[in-house]
């Protein structure tokens, strides 16, 4: 993923920001009425976060890129909102 930001234009400050919130991040879970104990996210990031949705257009680019350089296919178009994937 930070190779793909780095394709975009993204400065490496903050690709090496973004890196750090992916690699070091840590999580509690409810069980019953108490918390458990703490562990790492190994899947990149938690649902909340607020880079979720920006790093999901980078990746929903590349792949729309990829597509079209290596089938020549048109592609597809995709439209956001702060509510709802279309």
């Amino acid at each position: 993923m930070c190779n793909n930001l780095i394709e975009f234009g993204i400065p490496m400050k903050l690709v090496i920001l973004i890196k750090m919130c992916l690699n070091e991040t840590y999580s509690r879970v409810p069980v019953g009425r108490n918390l458990s104990e703490t562990f790492p996210i190994k899947n990149d990031l938690k649902q909340e976060s607020a880079l979720s949705p920006l790093l999901f257009t980078f990746a929903l680019d590349y792949a729309n890129r990829r597509v079209q350089e290596r089938a020549g296919w048109i592609g597809f178009r995709w439209y956001t909102s702060a509510s709802c994937l279309c």
